[in-house]
């Protein structure tokens, strides 16, 4: 099996390596995402606490197990955040209407939004 916190080293050999069928999974997944979540804020801050969600979890399930460029470098910026950049697009290009889950449309501040008003 392969596992991805064999060889650590930043190599242009290892990222290749691990561009497997995960990579395309965490691509279609996100792809996919936009179009049900339809807020690209909320998919970014997902996808994020998706990674560390798995590095919760990698004492408990194996194939969490990645090394730190993993998440940092194949995750989030070269599958997640382009896949959610797509989809968002995506579902711009189609007409679909956007959500806004922080309540953040027309605000000037992130203390504006309206989920931080309780």
């Amino acid at each position: 099996m392969h596992t991805y916190d064999d060889h650590c080293d930043l190599t242009l050999e290892h990222i290749w390596d691990d561009m497997d069928h995960y990579f395309l999974v965490h691509w279609v997944n996100w792809f996919l995402a936009s179009f049900v979540l339809r807020d690209a804020w909320f998919c970014h801050l997902w996808s994020i606490l998706d990674e560390f969600l798995e590095l919760s979890w990698q004492h408990i399930l194996p194939h969490f197990r990645e090394c730190w460029w993993d998440h940092l470098l194949m995750d989030i910026t070269l599958s997640n955040t382009p896949a959610i950049c797509l989809g968002i697009w995506a579902v711009r290009k189609m007409g679909l209407r956007q959500y806004d889950w922080f309540g953040k449309a027309g605000k000037t501040s992130v203390w504006d939004w309206d989920i931080l008003n309780w």
